[in-house]
């Protein structure tokens, strides 16, 4: 299995072959050589983002939506947990009502065992 390309290998096999077809007896002074050269060099930058600039930049977005997804649900939680702990204290106090009632109750039937 062969090695993964890297973006300078990736660029000179997309671009190479073609370059040296296209310069093929190409004059390459005066105005008609700018003329080829402002091409080639257009045609570099575009195989340039096309093949390593444009996945560089879709990766770097998928990964600040999975960043940004994550600091939601992050978000979501540490306010679920700041209203599980509201809720667990106010039933805490809720159950030492309900005991300080039982306790009156107990103690109100043992003053008065024929209530």
């Amino acid at each position: 299995m062969s090695e993964p390309l890297g973006p300078q290998a990736r660029i000179a096999e997309a671009i190479g072959p073609a370059m040296v077809t296209g310069l093929h007896g190409a004059v390459l002074r005066d105005s008609e050589g700018e003329r080829h050269i402002a091409a080639w060099v257009n045609w570099i930058a575009e195989v340039v983002a096309v093949q390593v600039v444009q996945p560089i930049a879709d990766e770097r977005d998928a990964f600040a939506d999975r960043v940004d997804t994550l600091s939601d649900v992050a978000k979501r939680n540490k306010e679920g947990r700041r209203d599980a702990l509201r809720d667990v204290s106010r039933l805490e106090a809720r159950v030492a009502e309900l005991e300080a009632e039982v306790t009156l109750l107990r103690a109100a039937a043992v003053a008065d065992p024929e209530a």
